[in-house]
């Protein structure tokens, strides 16, 4: 008896790979409160879910308003992964590699979720705690220590495939642009950046207003567009003073690579002057935006790649691979990248290329070329204005 056999093939889309581009975390100075004990991560969705927890304005305000801020930009429901230290707990320490109880703590509580780490140090409660708060080049001198350690600390997660950016706050800013340390002067710490600069007058800085940005932004787009409307907040200051009576500074603070504010003539509110790293600006990744692209991209090809880890791979007479088998796996990849990615304008193109030449029964290695097309960014704008007389 005669019949027709008809199965479905699956896999052959590249569909989608779902990121979570925009989870944060936070680790700021808190003390114990109602339910909540200091050191403990938790995962809030809104302002009343930290009040939930036991974190209210009245133990914890310095904390609770760095969380209101992210709400006012990411809006409720957004998760935030957060973490109160005590003051004993210096910034620099709260990044260190070694430091169980610092940010590592919250990264691994995330399980690699956390794509966006903001730290914010309340200086004037390390101060009270007895601790020692030096000014050096402009800032709390541990806010340069800990982009450091920062910096060592990313490199492990990213070694183990869960990679992140991290915003410090430049707390305690001395009010001189000029003392501050050039963070484009030749760094390499293009993972991490610093933000100076605050919604109130005082020592502290709005990582929490970063963060909220950052989270609800595609990966590609920088936090400085103006299209993305101003900010949420109705005042910045750099330490007490307010910013129209220092925008002199605000060129030369964005110029050695922190980020801060920055407003247009005839465009109201506040807006983010731009979202460079600690890295010299002929570093690839020496924005956010940029890094973010490139830790989404790494995410896609790990999340391809690891199904092939000891698979059986067909090869040549001469002992190299065979030539469809590596146009079929590049093909996989830009797939996932395209669908992901290049669909959505996050980035322009995406190409993968596998040579067949290299011999893999030798070496047991699988070597991989991925090459990204970024987006560009109309940072400059340079016009030639004047009047036009046809007649001529």
């Amino acid at each position: 008896m005669g019949s027709v056999n008809i199965t479905l093939a699956n896999g052959q889309l590249g569909g989608t790979l779902l990121t979570n581009d925009g989870i944060a975390g936070l680790v700021v100075t808190g003390v114990t409160e109602g339910a909540y004990t200091v050191g403990t991560p938790i995962l809030i969705t809104s302002v009343a879910s930290a009040n939930s927890a036991g974190i209210t304005e009245t133990g914890n305000a310095f904390a609770l308003r760095q969380v209101k801020e992210f709400y006012a930009q990411a809006g409720s429901g957004a998760q935030l992964y957060l973490m109160l230290v005590p003051a004993t707990m210096t910034v620099d320490e709260v990044a260190q590699v070694s430091e169980t109880a610092g940010a590592r703590k919250l990264l691994d509580y995330s399980g690699g979720r956390i794509k966006l780490l903001g730290v914010l140090s309340d200086d004037a409660a390390v101060i009270a705690a007895g601790s020692v708060v030096t000014v050096t080049n402009g800032l709390n001198e541990d806010v340069y220590a800990a982009a450091t350690n920062m910096a060592a600390l990313a490199q492990e997660y990213f070694e183990a495939h869960k990679p992140f950016r991290a915003v410090i706050g430049g707390t305690s800013y001395s009010g001189t642009a000029a003392s501050l340390t050039d963070m484009t002067a030749g760094g390499s710490n293009n993972r991490t950046a610093i933000v100076i600069g605050d919604t109130v007058a005082g020592k502290a800085a709005c990582v929490g207003l970063v963060l909220g940005v950052l989270s609800t932004v595609p990966v590609q787009r920088k936090i400085s567009r103006v299209r993305n409307g101003p900010l949420s907040n109705t005042g910045a200051f750099l330490a007490t003073t307010a910013l129209a009576s220092v925008a002199e500074s605000l060129p030369v603070i964005a110029g050695k690579g922190f980020i801060t504010f920055i407003t247009y003539p005839n465009t109201t509110g506040y807006y983010f002057s731009g979202d460079p790293t600690c890295a010299a600006t002929t570093d690839d990744y020496s924005v956010l935006a940029r890094g973010r692209v490139i830790d989404k991209a790494h995410v896609l090809a790990y999340s391809t790649f690891v199904q092939v880890v000891d698979d059986e791979v067909p090869v040549t007479t001469d002992g190299t691979l065979e030539p469809g088998f590596c146009k079929w796996l590049s093909q996989q990849i830009e797939n996932l990248i395209n669908n992901t990615m290049t669909a959505n304008r996050e980035i322009s193109s995406v190409t993968c290329f596998i040579d067949p030449e290299q011999n893999i029964l030798s070496t047991n290695q699988l070597n991989v070329v991925i090459g990204i097309v970024p987006i560009g960014y109309a940072t400059q704008i340079e016009i030639s204005l004047g009047f036009n007389n046809p007649a001529i």
